[in-house]
């Protein structure tokens, strides 16, 4: 045993020691009664697990006195239900064979859909779900499909800057490119991918302005004194409009996962039930008399 496990150990026997009645039992050598509620006995060894493997002296100690302290209170509190309570409310006997009758069967279903369970969703999968379904999902924001450029406030030939973004010609748009690559401070092509509004936004001077703009036009432009900022919208879907795909992909893949676990479930129980009533394991008697 290393130092520190010593010392640990050192510091809960003298906790255990702090904590003991006169009237604790010694129940074996490296094991005490440390605290008592009426006839019920908390045990040194009953609070190993408590423990973390690097967990101080003095971490020790006080984990084992919140321990010990909510082991008395729950005790207290069990009792002090025991008193108050009527036969008929002291008889759970019904609500804990509910409760273990459900949570055996959650984990057996849960056990099962982790060994069982295809997870895999294609992409054909989720557009074709997304496709038959796109009234439940309503974006919650702006979402673009477009161009944005930060040129110096004093860039040749802005004019020819507009009349590029506003085309959609392949020469243009290499003509902007060419043009970007020698003269922008920064040019972001989101052409062909659905972009959060807000990444675009950000980026302009008077933002609140841009977005003002944005549910108007499709061409905003703002300056200062040392930059000229620009957006074409090629696209957009504004809050309540059907959110792209690219947004909600992995909603998409979740409904579709949880839709197969319903439906593995409901089969399981299916076959089970028919499993049993073709071997006779179970019979079915007259209800009402």
């Amino acid at each position: 045993m290393n130092l520190r496990l010593k010392i640990n150990h050192l510091s809960l026997h003298c906790l255990v020691a702090f904590l003991l009645f006169s009237c604790s039992p010694k129940t074996g050598e490296n094991d005490y009664a440390v605290a008592k509620v009426g006839d019920r006995y908390l045990y040194f060894s009953e609070m190993n697990d408590i423990f973390p493997k690097d967990c101080s002296g003095d971490d020790s100690i006080s984990l084992a006195k919140l321990y010990v302290d909510h082991w008395i209170k729950t005790r207290l509190l069990l009792k002090r239900a025991e008193l108050n309570l009527s036969k008929e409310q002291l008889n759970i006997s019904r609500e804990i064979e509910t409760y273990r009758t459900s949570l055996m069967i959650y984990k057996y279903e849960n056990w099962l859909l982790q060994e069982k369970l295809d997870t895999a969703v294609y992409i054909s999968e989720i557009q074709k779900y997304y496709d038959a379904n796109k009234d439940n999902f309503s974006a919650e924001e702006y979402a673009v499909k477009a161009v944005y450029l930060k040129l110096p406030a004093n860039a040749p030939a802005l004019w020819n800057v507009r009349r590029w973004l506003s085309s959609d010609s392949e020469k243009d748009v290499q003509d902007l490119t060419d043009y970007c690559r020698t003269n922008a401070v920064q040019f972001d092509f989101f052409d062909d991918e659905w972009v959060r509004w807000a990444v675009i936004e950000k980026e302009f001077p008077q933002k609140e302005a841009a977005t003002r703009q944005l549910a108007q036009n499709n061409l905003i432009e703002q300056r200062d004194e040392e930059f000229v900022y620009f957006a074409r919208i090629r696209e957009k879907r504004a809050p309540g409009d059907t959110a792209p795909l690219a947004f909600v992909k992995d909603k998409v893949k979740s409904i579709i996962i949880n839709k197969r676990k319903l439906k593995y479930i409901s089969e399981l129980e299916q076959n089970i039930y028919n499993e049993g009533l073709t071997k006779n394991q179970f019979e079915i008697y007259k209800i009402l008399k």
